[in-house]
């Protein structure tokens, strides 16, 4: 399976460093210092690569906050020993630009040109699978967290890891929703792009639906930035579809539920991953009573394996680091992903990649977002709970927590409503 590795690697090694000159600008050090030659050997060179600009930018916002103060608590306590040296961490950080070929490109040159130890990425597939082969031809360990197993999974990693949800626990939060709607058969219809996020959802509502008593509805694949689901409306209110559901980005759901609430139809129940993670962006779109998947909260039940510190603890840091007025689901995973970085660090007390891939196959540790344990492929499976937006009296906007089935020691902060 790995035969001809050391030749993919020298060509990668060579087309990055060609690149270096015009990727230069894209990866960056973090805000708190500057590297020379003479100190370079005595840190642990950790690398992010995360959208920072582009239709991603929403979900790398305060990235690069949390990653650091995390690091931040692992440089205070002393550092870490690595062959035999304690060192601290120092983070480089790659703007993916949101496109998956520039996320491939930045972390070539960081691997290449910065000479990275380790890599980190996060932040849908469209970043994750890119960064993650870029560090398999060069043999460094990556790691990633939030982006849906399956589309992470495609492919085989020897050095990459993932901890993130997988379609059947946000299958299960929408089925929470639809219970709590009253709505126990009849119609879904599915919005999916043509894309391996929107594959791999298509792919496993269907066999879901039928086994819990719904029928599909699928009104076609759309291709990511269009403008045009009149077609696609115009279906679902032909086929009396009560609820809607699906897997869309924030800007194609907003364009879309504009065509809905235009066309006079409305679903019982909305239940559409990863286009409601966001405050602001629910808001721009007034997507009153939406329910989705809610990847972590600060109500979660667990600790750092750090620091000690709650969710509630690592929530109330991230609102003084990115002065938001809320706490973002991703704010945990940001942080999760340096918690498993430490402990593999920890277990293998070595730079050396076998060693430190046989740290992460052993990993089973407790963090901000629940037990991780990588499977054989790599990947790790986090509990969500269903979580529902709603529009306050007072011109703001609250997430509630309506169904815990997966994490029931999160509470439950309100019943379902229904769409008005």
């Amino acid at each position: 399976m790995w035969k001809g590795r050391t030749i993919r690697k020298i060509v990668a090694v060579v087309l990055a460093v060609l690149m270096t000159g015009m990727l230069l600008t894209a990866c960056t050090e973090n805000k708190n210092g500057q590297q020379d030659a003479a100190d370079a050997e005595d840190y642990i060179k950790v690398g992010i690569v995360i959208p920072q600009t582009g239709v991603l930018t929403a979900f790398g916002a305060g990235t690069e906050e949390m990653t650091q103060y995390a690091l931040d608590q692992i440089n205070e306590a002393g550092g870490l020993e690595v062959d035999g040296t304690v060192k601290k961490l120092k983070l480089f950080v790659g703007d993916s630009q949101s496109e998956p070929e520039k996320a491939r490109q930045v972390a070539q040159q960081m691997i290449s040109g910065q000479n990275v130890d380790v890599m980190l990425t996060s932040h849908t597939a469209d970043t994750t699978v890119p960064v993650s082969e870029a560090c398999e031809e060069a043999g460094i360990l990556c790691l990633s967290v939030d982006t849906p197993d399956e589309a992470w999974a495609a492919s085989d990693h020897q050095y990459s890891y993932h901890a993130g949800f997988n379609t059947e626990n946000e299958l299960l939060c929408f089925l929470d929703a639809w219970k709590a709607a009253g709505v126990t058969s009849g119609k879904i219809g599915v919005m999916h792009a043509d894309d391996a996020e929107g594959q791999a959802m298509m792919a496993a509502i269907t066999a879901f639906a039928a086994a819990y008593g719904y029928e599909i509805c699928d009104p076609g694949a759309y291709t990511p930035g269009t403008s045009n689901y009149s077609a696609m409306v115009r279906r679902l209110k032909e086929e009396d579809c009560e609820i809607v559901a699906g897997v869309m980005l924030t800007s194609d759901f907003g364009t879309f539920y504009r065509k809905l609430k235009a066309s006079g139809y409305m679903p019982e129940v909305c239940t559409v991953a990863k286009a409601a993670l966001f405050e602001e962006d629910v808001a721009a779109v007034g997507a009153d009573r939406l329910c989705s998947e809610v990847w972590w909260t600060t109500e979660y039940p667990y600790v750092s394996s750090i620091s000690g510190e709650s969710c509630e603890e690592i929530g109330q840091q991230w609102l003084k680091l990115t002065k938001d007025s809320y706490v973002s689901a991703l704010a945990g995973y940001d942080y999760a992903n340096v918690e498993i970085l430490y402990q593999i660090l920890k277990e293998a007390k070595s730079l050396d990649i076998e060693k430190l891939c046989a740290a992460a196959d052993t990993l089973d540790t407790e963090t901000v977002i629940g037990r991780v344990r990588f499977n054989e492929q790599h990947y790790s499976v986090q509990s969500l709970v269903t979580g529902q937006w709603i529009y306050n009296e007072d011109g703001t906007w609250s997430r509630y927590i309506i169904a815990n089935t997966q994490v029931p020691d999160c509470p439950v902060t309100s019943e379902f409503r229904k769409i008005k």
